[in-house]
């Protein structure tokens, strides 16, 4: 009697098992407020979801897995509150609540722009201006059509694939999590700097104001909603917009990212990926002149933002791989622009030829065809400066890992 209860004490919990009613029951109560509530689009509410489902992706992982989680995500998403609030600050002007006008002077004392835009797309398009040709054309007072609803889509998505592509590459591309990181910090924080430098009125606001010629230039970026009928999502995007700075259409930070997304997974995609990736940029932008939410100068400068830090990126990547190259620490000809993430691992025979023995995205070998022994576990993520090409290993051998695409 006594053995068999050693027996059931010894077994081991199943924290696979535990780990996918974790999932699971995550999911059902994501759907189940989905249903009532709506999607989250505030960064505090989308912050929490996605802390729940990551630690629930990690249940008996340990606590250093839970606390790498927080390392990863917890300095990420205070930034981007941080900028929240910063962006409330670039918008204060001293008008007793009403919306600024031209030539307002914010926080720092630099006044603001509304003439100035409604003139250069002009310019632009030979004097016509692109929102009210748009919505002259496209918008129907007696109902939405159905191309609205990608317009409110294309808007929307704003808000949700920022994060969701940050929680994918942390699942599956860890590395370039990191990169993605860096690339949409430093992409809000020019955003927010231009905030205070070069505030601007958006279409909707200055025509409202009296300061466009001409038909008036409506709000219809959550149109969309309407014609699915899908009101608590229209209202949800309503009450997030009366939150925000009226007055930072300079640049447009939805052209940006999405610019910035393209451009980040452009360099070793497929063809037809690529023609993916660029409709992206161009529906967002009708999206926005339609909508009336953005001139199309916010958005060239948006996209010319979000070409820089993606070349900044790029750059720095470069002058790594140079680095490590020089140490011998990657390949010599290393395709900058490939997709692949893959580390290699060799084990070399005393007085023989090199014998590769595996290759994984996130795991070491675990075992020696040729009865060496086990080589170290390596986890792809360390830097590839700490990877060694010839280090010592138990047993007569050496192990060297190759990250060939670590950012």
């Amino acid at each position: 009697m006594a053995a068999a209860e050693d027996s059931l004490t010894a077994q081991p919990i199943d924290w696979v098992w535990w780990r996918r009613v974790a999932v699971v029951g995550y999911l059902v109560v994501l759907i189940g407020y989905l249903a009532l509530f709506g999607v989250p689009l505030d960064r505090l509410g989308i912050m929490l979801w996605i802390f729940g489902g990551l630690s629930c992706a990690v249940v008996g992982k340990g606590w250093r897995a839970w606390g790498r989680l927080m390392l990863d995500w917890l300095p990420f998403q205070a930034l981007l509150l941080a900028y929240d609030f910063s962006r409330g600050f670039a918008g204060q002007y001293d008008t007793d609540g009403a919306a600024p006008r031209d030539g307002a002077r914010n926080i720092i004392g630099v006044p603001l722009h509304t003439v100035f835009p409604i003139d250069a797309d002009r310019f632009l398009f030979d004097g016509t201006l692109p929102t009210q040709w748009l919505q002259a054309h496209l918008h129907h007072p007696g109902g939405a059509r159905w191309y609205t609803v990608l317009f409110s889509l294309s808007y929307t998505s704003h808000f949700l694939i920022t994060p969701l592509i940050a929680v994918a590459l942390w699942i599956w591309w860890r590395d370039r999590f990191r990169a993605w990181v860096y690339c949409v910090l430093a992409m809000t924080l020019i955003g927010l700097v231009t905030y205070f430098l070069f505030p601007m009125s958006p279409p909707w606001l200055a025509s409202g104001q009296g300061y466009v010629s001409g038909a008036p230039i409506g709000r219809y970026s959550s149109e969309g909603w309407d014609y699915l009928h899908l009101s608590f999502a229209a209202r949800t995007i309503t009450v997030g917009q009366a939150k925000a700075n009226l007055v930072a259409a300079m640049p447009s930070l939805h052209e940006a990212f999405t610019v910035l997304i393209a451009g980040f997974f452009w360099f070793g995609a497929r063809w037809w990926v690529k023609c993916l990736l660029a409709c992206y940029p161009l529906l967002m932008a009708v999206s926005l002149v339609y909508g009336g939410e953005h001139y199309v100068i916010d958005e060239l400068a948006g996209a010319f933002f979000a070409v820089c830090v993606l070349a900044g990126w790029r750059l720095l990547r470069r002058a790594r791989l140079r680095r490590a190259e020089s140490a011998r620490e990657v390949p010599h000809r290393e395709d900058l622009f490939s997709a692949t993430h893959r580390s290699a691992y060799v084990v070399q025979r005393r007085g023989g030829q090199p014998h590769t023995v595996g290759s994984e995205g996130h795991r070491g070998v675990q075992s020696d065809p040729g009865g060496i022994g086990s080589a170290h576990e390596v986890d792809a993520q360390v830097d590839v400066r700490e990877h060694h090409l010839s280090r010592p290993h138990p047993g007569g051998a050496a192990v060297g890992g190759v990250d060939q695409h670590h950012e």
